[in-house]
C-alpha cells in the first residue's frame, strides 16, 4: 500500500477452505509449545492445535491469532475501518460495518455501491494488538479480482506516522489484462530521513512473486518476519523476497510498534485502476486467519 497520513486496501470469493483445527483467537497466550513435524509448524494451545502456516524457524511464540469463528468479529482485537478512520485520501472508499462479515469461520470484505458512492470493508488491530522487529505476521487470503479492487494486508506505526509500512501482502487487477490475477504483491515503504511521518523522503522496496494459478480462485498463506536485521517475506512457506537495507531496518525500527490491518480498497487509480459502477458489485476479499508469533 502507500500512504500519506491514510492508506488502504482490496479483496475476493466465497467459501471456507480451512485445513487445521482452529480457535476463535489467541491474544497473549501463556504456556504455548511448539513443534515441527515432517515440515509441518504443530502449535498447542491448551487442548488446541494450529495444524497450517506459522514461522520459519521454531524459536517464535505465537501471540495473537483469529479464526473468524462465531458470528461476530472480536472487537477486543478489531475495530471497523483503518486505523485513522473509515475513509482513506486514496480513494473514494467508504468502509461501513455491513461490508464486514463474520461468515463459516472467515472474515470477508465486500465491495458495493450505489452508482455515486462505494462502500467496502476494512479492519484494524490499533492501540489493541501491536508489534515490532522479532516478529513473524502470517494470513491465509483468497482476493477478489474485479478491475479497481486493490486487496491487501498490511500494517503501519501505531503512532499513525507515515512512512513507514510493511506491506504482508497486496493484489490488485488494474484491468490491462489478465497478469495481474497470477501476482502477489509484497512491499516495504520507508524514509530515507528515518523520521517516521518524513513523507518528503519516502522510498518503496518490493517485488512480485506467482505462486502459481489464479490468485482469485483460492486461498494462499502469506507472511512477513521482522527481524532487527532483515524483513523477509513468505508466500505458502517459501522465502519469496528478502530485504536488508540498514536505512530502510532503522526507519522501521523507529516507527515500531505497528499495528495490522486488512481491507479491500476500491478505485485506488494509483494501482488498481476504476471499477465499473454501470453493473453490481458482489465479491468479497476472504480471510481465513491471521496469525503473529513474536521470539
Amino acid at each position: 500500500m502507500t500512504d500519506c497520513t491514510n492508506r488502504p486496501s482490496e479483496g475476493t470469493h466465497d467459501g471456507d477452505g480451512r485445513n487445521g483445527l482452529s480457535r476463535r483467537d489467541y491474544l497473549s497466550l501463556a504456556g504455548v509449545s511448539a513443534g515441527v513435524v515432517g515440515g509441518l509448524v504443530l502449535v498447542a494451545a491448551d487442548d488446541q492445535i494450529v495444524g497450517e502456516g506459522g514461522p520459519p524457524r521454531s524459536d517464535w511464540k505465537l501471540s495473537f491469532a483469529d479464526d473468524f469463528e462465531g458470528s461476530d468479529l472480536n472487537t477486543d482485537h478489531w475495530d471497523v475501518g483503518w486505523g485513522w478512520g473509515t475513509e482513506t485520501n486514496t480513494s473514494p472508499t467508504q468502509i461501513v460495518a455491513e461490508n464486514v462479515i463474520v461468515r463459516n469461520g472467515t472474515l470477508r470484505f465486500s465491495g458495493t455501491h450505489d452508482g455515486t458512492q462505494i462502500f467496502s470493508g476494512a479492519v484494524n488491530t490499533r492501540n489493541k494488538v501491536t508489534f515490532g522487529p522479532g516478529s513473524y505476521v502470517e494470513a491465509k487470503v483468497d482476493f477478489v479480482g474485479r478491475p479497481g479492487f486493490h486487496n491487501a494486508v498490511w500494517s503501519k506505526p501505531n503512532s499513525e506516522r507515515w512512512p513507514p509500512e510493511i506491506d504482508v501482502v497486496e493484489f490488485w487487477e488494474s484491468g490491462t489484462g489478465l497478469t495481474d490475477r497470477y501476482l502477489s504483491r509484497h512491499h516495504v515503504h520507508y524514509s530515507a530521513s528515518t523520521v517516521p511521518g518524513d513523507n518528503s523522503t519516502a522510498r518503496d522496496s518490493g517485488t512480485t512473486y506467482t505462486p502459481g494459478g489464479d490468485l482469485t480462485q483460492g486461498f494462499h498463506i502469506y507472511g512477513v518476519e521482522w527481524r532487527s536485521d532483515r524483513i523477509s517475506y513468505y508466500v505458502d512457506g517459501k522465502n519469496v523476497a528478502e530485504f536488508s537495507d540498514e536505512t530502510m531496518l532503522t526507519a522501521m525500527r523507529r516507527g515500531a510498534p505497528f499495528y495490522l490491518m486488512v481491507n479491500l480498497n476500491i478505485n485506488n487509480t494509483a494501482t488498481a485502476g476504476t471499477a465499473d459502477t454501470a453493473e453490481p458489485w458482489g465479491e468479497a476479499m476472504v480471510l481465513d486467519w491471521i496469525r503473529l508469533w513474536k521470539r
